[in-house]
């Protein structure tokens, strides 16, 4: 206490304060903040010496590690010799730099320490070896003699010191050599007292501590060039490349390990938490993933050795796994030259190329933290065009595949064709199956070809064809291979051969749009795909009468001149567009038409009481979009609309006026006067944009 109390005063002094009898509160405070201080650097003085005999131990040649435990920041290192330390990683300032030389001397600031003005070791010198022993008389003929009896052992080498740091009571550094010795004040450079308190110093030591092949290396944080490297005695353990692996929902991954140091009494067990589920197999564990990753899920694998009741176990937890990757070209000129694959991945993952594609051979590579980049040169070519699939196959989930294309000698290159010469669209691909399918040009739409139909995983592109069945080349993505499921895309052309495709991510069926006007083509798959239409509706147009939903999906009724209760006549729904519907029948001959949709195509949400049974009162029909353009005919009360034919002419759908209002063909005109006829004919009705054309 005489030396904190002597420390405080100095301190006080040098800050040249003035007691008074009546200041004595704001004394007690600058004790109290003096008293943090001292105990703040008491606690880093030890902290400096554990530290010491830590670097000190480490320094000894031969030394080996039993064990390594982690705490945070703090690791416990167990040596061969039994010793335990326990040291600091932190990144910041140093507290004194403390180290020793190549020659085993103790250092500071990169300066041998000094005491009683020699340096001071802190590895103990080797031992002189011992004399040789006088050989032994020989023997009888045939029979060795015996050994000489061993010299007797050299001197022991100077033991090693370990320097104990401390503060004096005036804030100054100060060393000893031994407990029972006086500790001495640490000079500088030019002979100076260096002072502790108040200095900018920091509690860093160490750097870092690493484990990796079978060693400890442990760098000091005055110098990241000076490391020390222990062996790792094979102790009873488990080793595991890493304790977090990256996984894929649904997906199972196979993580290696080995216990090291087993006798026949050892046990290995695993339990997966989480959703996760783990199977032990030789040398790995076998981790199949939950449909949706946990946020906390993780996987213990555990070792028992019976014999001595050792136990050890390695938890390993999961991320969610990433792997894409992206070709800067895909078309290479007949010149040759480089081609970059950009991999973003956490997952482990190899890089085929087919064997008959010699032409194709690995290049210098860049690297990063998470995104690394496969290069590939490819040789010049004096032939035709040629290609090559290179894949990409990580461990978990599916490969990913780039084409290679290289023009031939003759430097073709692919151009354009008028989209409105091609005769035939066909999809093809191995999502496709074993032959193309031919889009369906629709009626409504000249420019505009459809498919609806089943394909499978795999690769898709649209093929073009003249008349002749003659190769145009091939619809593809602009940019990409993702399908953009339900969204419109730009589309661009190239050779067929060049491989360029959209990949199906899953066997389904899909609807395919392609407009060659627009230049854009929407795939469609099942979870986006387009929805017959429906409409719902009040029993003769009174809510208090009941709601009812009708849904036209290939069936319509005519009502007018062609039957006053309705015909029924089917229709097939566009290919491009279920809510657009077609009559390809025999073609109707009618005066008015309008188009109901009939009490058999309700599904009959609510009905209102005592309105159970079918009648005309429930029908939805499609007639004249507006009222007003209804006109007698032929002088007579029944009035209709003129609709042109080969014109879309619009519509609207009621339960109301509609019902008593019809279209009527137009055979000509009299200026602006429509003359009605009776007209052979066919129509499509367009419910999306609620407009109707009749064809002939």
């Amino acid at each position: 206490m005489k030396k904190v109390f002597l420390f405080f005063a100095s301190a006080i002094a040098a800050a040249g304060l003035c007691i008074s009898c009546t200041d004595l509160s704001g004394i007690e405070e600058r004790i109290d903040t003096l008293e943090e201080k001292m105990a703040s650097m008491i606690n880093s003085v030890m902290a400096l010496n554990e530290n010491v005999k830590a670097l000190q131990a480490f320094s000894q040649s031969g030394q080996t590690v039993k064990e390594i435990r982690q705490e945070g920041n703090v690791y416990t290192i167990v040596l061969g010799d039994g010793s335990v330390h326990n040291i600091t990683v932190e990144n910041g300032p140093v507290l004194l730099d403390v180290g020793i030389d190549e020659e085993g001397y103790w250092t500071l600031d990169g300066k041998r320490i000094l005491s009683d003005g020699e340096p001071v070791k802190a590895v103990g010198e080797k031992g002189d070896k011992g004399d040789k022993g006088d050989k032994g008389d020989d023997g009888a003929a045939g029979n060795d003699g015996e050994k000489g009896e061993d010299g007797a052992d050299g001197a022991d080498g100077a033991a090693g010191k370990t320097p104990i740091f401390g503060v004096d009571a005036e804030g100054y550094w100060t060393v000893k050599y031994d407990e029972n010795e006086e500790p001495k004040r640490i000079t500088d450079e030019n002979g100076g007292y260096v002072l502790a308190v108040g200095s900018a110093g920091g509690d860093s030591f160490f750097r870092s501590v690493t484990v990796e092949d079978g060693y400890l290396t442990i760098v000091l944080a005055s110098d990241p060039d000076k490391s020390y490297r222990l062996p790792i005695e094979a102790g009873f353990r488990i080793e595991v490349a890493s304790d977090i692996a990256a996984i894929l929902p649904g997906k199972s991954l196979e993580i290696p390990f080995e216990v090291v140091g087993t006798d026949a009494s050892t046990r290995v067990f695993v339990e997966a938490h989480g959703g996760y589920e783990a199977v032990l197999k030789e040398g790995a564990v076998v981790v199949t993933a939950p449909e949706e990753l946990p946020a906390d899920g993780y996987v213990i694998i555990k070792a028992i050795r019976n014999s001595d009741s050792s136990y050890k176990a390695v938890c390993i937890s999961f991320e969610a796994g990433q792997f894409s990757c992206v070709a800067d070209a895909e078309t290479v000129s007949k010149e040759g030259g480089i081609v970059n694959i950009t991999v973003t991945s956490n997952i482990e993952y190899e890089v085929s190329v087919p064997a008959d594609a010699g032409w194709i051979r690995p290049a210098p590579e860049t690297k990063a933290v998470t995104v690394r980049t496969v290069s590939f040169a490819v040789d010049a070519n004096e032939g035709a065009m040629r290609t090559a699939l290179i894949k990409i196959v990580p461990v978990i989930g599916d490969a990913q595949e780039i084409r290679i294309v290289q023009y031939g000698a003759d430097d073709v290159v692919f151009e354009d064709v008028d989209l409105a010469s091609v005769a035939k669209f066909m999809v093809s691909g191995t999502a496709a199956g074993a032959a193309p399918v031919a889009m369906t040009q629709t009626l409504e739409n000249e420019d505009v070809f459809a498919f609806y139909a089943g394909l499978q995983a795999g690769d898709m592109y649209i093929g073009m064809y003249d008349g002749e069945d003659a190769s145009l080349g091939a619809i593809v993505p602009a940019e990409g291979d993702g399908i953009n499921a339900g969204q419109a895309s730009a589309f661009d052309q190239d050779f067929v051969l060049a491989g360029r495709h959209w990949t199906v991510p899953a066997a389904g069926k899909y609807r395919i749009v392609l407009d060659r006007a627009s230049g854009e083509i929407t795939i469609y798959d099942e979870a986006t795909d387009l929805q017959p239409w429906s409409a719902v509706f009040h029993i003769n147009n009174l809510e208090a009468n009941g709601t009812l939903k009708t849904t036209i999906t290939d069936k319509i009724y005519l009502y007018g001149d062609i039957s006053w209760s309705g015909k029924a006549v089917t229709l097939v729904p566009s290919s491009a567009d279920p809510q657009v519907l077609y009559y390809t029948g025999d073609a109707l001959n009618f005066t008015r038409v309008n188009f109901k949709t009939g009490v058999s195509a309700a599904d009959f949400e609510v009905i209102a009481e005592g309105k159970e049974s079918i009648n005309v009162s429930r029908i939805y029909t499609f007639a004249p979009s507006d009222k007003s353009l209804c006109v007698s005919i032929n002088g007579g009360s029944n009035t209709a609309a003129p609709i042109n034919v080969g014109e879309w002419t619009p519509m609207s759908g009621g339960s109301d006026w509609q019902r008593g209002q019809y279209f009527h063909p137009v055979d000509r005109y009299d200026g602006d006067t429509p003359h009605f006829q009776a007209t052979k004919v066919k129509f499509i009705l367009d419910l999306r944009n609620m407009r109707v054309k009749l064809i002939r």
